[in-house]
């Protein structure tokens, strides 16, 4: 990728600057709180591991470019799309936040090329003892993705509590009609494989079960732009 490429040219501080972690601040601020961080920059590729589920977490990752998967195992050993990384979010916020949960809980993959930042769980913790002016924008920063990480995950508990396929496609689809002012025609952030993983079932299942909805003339599609009528 080309965009990844132009990133792994670029120093450490630039590349941090491009993520919602150190946004507002200027380079000195960066270059010392990535050097306090343990910052290092990383490269993955496309279907490489970062980390398995069960594993001890102590590093956090701020996406610069490319795109991470967290999977979780079910109990009949299916794997779940559970949220999708993209440019400018942090993997491992929430954990950092909670040090008492101590491994991770899903495994991560690199859906795309991607380069990120790597940072010290527990150095950003002993940060937190510190009341400096680029700290505290660090903490704003921090409040602001772990908030968006919370309303994801409420998404994800809404879509999945539905008992039927149907159910869970009409939830998700109301859900981003909501957030995108109740038009009726939203955009699915997935193709038909991604999506199948979101909801937890097989590529077939979800095909069938929105060609049923489609049958009944309550939805129509045009690759992943869906026009709902529920």
């Amino acid at each position: 990728m080309a965009g990844e490429r132009g990133a792994a040219a670029l120093g450490i501080v630039e590349l941090a600057k491009r993520t919602d972690l150190f946004s507002g601040m200027d380079d000195a601020e960066v270059e010392n709180l990535v050097y306090l961080m343990n910052g290092v920059k990383k490269t993955f590729r496309r279907g490489e591991t970062l980390v398995h589920a069960g594993l001890e977490a102590t590093r956090m990752y701020a996406v610069v470019t490319g795109k991470l998967h967290v999977y979780e195992e079910t109990s009949a050993n299916r794997q779940v799309l559970v949220r999708e990384i993209g440019p400018g979010e942090v993997l491992g916020l929430w954990m950092h936040s909670v040090p008492e949960v101590a491994c991770w809980p899903g495994t991560v993959v690199a859906e795309e090329d991607s380069v990120v930042i790597s940072l010290s769980m527990s150095a950003a913790r002993n940060l937190a003892q510190k009341a400096d002016a680029s700290v505290a924008r660090l903490a704003v920063n921090s409040m602001k993705i772990l908030s968006r990480e919370m309303f994801r995950m409420w998404r994800k508990l809404t879509v999945m509590d539905a008992s039927t396929i149907e159910a869970r496609i009409k939830a998700y689809l109301a859900i981003l009609d909501n957030e995108t002012g109740r038009t009726g025609r939203v955009t699915v952030p997935f193709d038909r494989e991604r999506m199948a993983e979101y909801f937890g079932v097989t590529r077939p299942a979800l095909s069938r079960a929105i060609g049923q909805l489609r049958d009944r003339g309550l939805l129509t599609w045009r690759k992943n732009v869906f026009t709902i009528r529920f």
